[in-house]
C-alpha cells in the first residue's frame, strides 16, 4: 500500500514539473516573441527616419573647414550641435514626405517597402514622430546661438520640403531646384553658425553639384522605375536627352566653378581639382549605369571607390589649409 502511495506521489510531482516546465517555456517564447516585435518596431522607426541621409548634413561643416576654424573647439561644437538639428529636422521631412507619398510609395518598386508604406508604422504614429523631431531639432537651433540665422534657414529648409511635398515636386526642373535649394540652406545655416561667409563661388560650386544630383536622380528615377507615372508625376514632363544633357551641363559648371572658388581661397586648393573631376566623372558612370536609381546618398555610400576619392579630397583639403 505504501509502495503505491509512494508511486502516486511521484506521477504527481512528475507532472506538476511538467506544468511548470510548461509553463516556463511558453513565458519564455512570449518575451522572446515581445523582444523580436519591439527589436522590428525600432529597426522601422529607424528606417523610416533614413540616419544614411544625414551625409548631406556634412555640408554643415563646410564653412567651417574653409574658415580656417576647424580647430577652434567652440566653433567645433557649435557647427555639430548645428548638424544635430538639422539631423532631426531633416528626419522630420522625410517621416512628413513619406506620409504625404504613401498611396504612390506603395506602387513604387522600392519605396513600396518603406514603413508606412508596407503598414509596419501607423500615419498617426508617424506624424507624432514628425512633430517631437521637428520641436527637437528647432530647440537646438535656437538655443545656444548668438543669432536666429540657424533656425531661420531651418525654418526656411522646413517650408520649402512642405511646398516641395504638397505642390512644388509635381513642376519639372521647379523640383530639381527645390532639391539643389535644400543643399544651399544647409552651407547657409553652417555659415551663419560661427558668422563665416559663404562666398560667391562656393554658392555657384554648391548649386551646380545640387544641381547635377538632383537631375542625376530623376535620370535614375526615369531609367530604373517601369511605371513612371504613377510613382511620379513629374517624370512624365522630363525626356532621357533632357536629363542627360544637364547632367553633362552641370557636371561640367561644377568642376569649372570649384576650381575658382579653390583658387580664391588658397592657391595650394588648385591641387584638389583633378581629384574633383575625377569624383564627379565616377559618379557620371554610377549614374548611368543600368541599375542606379539616382540616389546621392546611394550612390555615394554604395561604391567604394568613389568613397575612397571624397575621403582623400577631405584629408587632402584639410591638409593644404591647416598643414603650415
Amino acid at each position: 500500500m505504501n509502495g503505491i502511495i509512494e508511486r502516486l506521489s511521484q506521477i504527481e510531482a512528475s507532472a506538476v514539473a511538467n506544468v511548470s516546465s510548461e509553463h516556463t517555456d511558453c513565458e519564455a517564447i512570449t518575451v522572446q516573441v515581445m523582444k523580436s516585435h519591439y527589436a522590428k518596431e525600432i529597426k522601422s522607426y529607424i528606417t523610416l527616419i533614413r540616419p544614411k541621409h544625414w551625409l548631406k548634413n556634412i555640408l554643415i561643416f563646410v564653412p567651417l573647414l574653409y574658415a580656417g576654424n576647424l580647430i577652434k573647439l567652440k566653433a567645433f561644437l557649435s557647427s555639430v550641435r548645428c548638424f544635430v538639428a538639422f539631423c532631426l529636422i531633416t528626419s522630420a521631412v522625410y517621416v512628413v514626405n513619406d506620409v504625404v507619398d504613401v498611396g504612390r510609395d506603395r506602387q513604387h518598386p522600392f519605396k513600396s517597402k518603406r514603413p508606412i508604406a508596407s503598414g509596419q508604422i501607423e500615419i498617426n504614429q508617424a506624424i507624432v514622430l514628425a512633430v517631437f523631431l521637428l520641436i527637437s531639432g528647432f530647440s537646438l537651433a535656437i538655443v545656444g546661438y548668438n543669432n536666429y540665422f540657424v533656425a531661420l534657414f531651418a525654418a526656411l529648409y522646413v517650408l520649402m520640403n512642405l511646398l516641395y511635398s504638397f505642390m512644388l515636386k509635381h513642376y519639372a526642373i521647379v523640383d530639381c531646384f527645390c532639391i539643389a535649394a535644400g543643399f544651399v540652406l544647409r552651407i547657409y545655416a553652417g555659415g551663419a553658425v560661427n558668422n563665416d561667409r559663404i562666398s560667391e563661388w562656393l554658392f555657384l560650386t554648391m548649386i551646380s553639384a545640387s544641381l547635377f544630383m538632383a537631375f542625376g536622380k530623376r535620370r535614375g528615377e526615369m531609367m530604373y522605375v517601369a511605371d513612371t507615372v504613377t510613382t511620379r508625376k513629374v517624370l512624365a514632363s522630363y525626356n532621357l536627352g533632357f536629363l542627360n544633357g544637364m547632367l553633362f551641363v552641370f557636371a561640367g559648371l561644377s568642376a569649372v566653378f570649384y576650381a575658382l572658388w579653390a583658387m580664391s581661397n588658397v592657391s595650394t586648393m588648385i591641387y584638389t581639382v583633378p581629384l574633383v573631376i575625377f569624383i564627379i566623372c565616377k559618379y557620371l558612370l554610377i549614374v548611368h549605369g543600368e541599375t542606379s536609381h539616382g540616389e546621392p546618398t546611394s550612390i555615394i555610400l554604395g561604391d567604394r571607390g568613389l568613397m575612397i576619392a571624397i575621403c582623400i579630397l577631405g584629408l587632402l583639403t584639410v591638409m593644404l589649409l591647416y598643414v603650415r
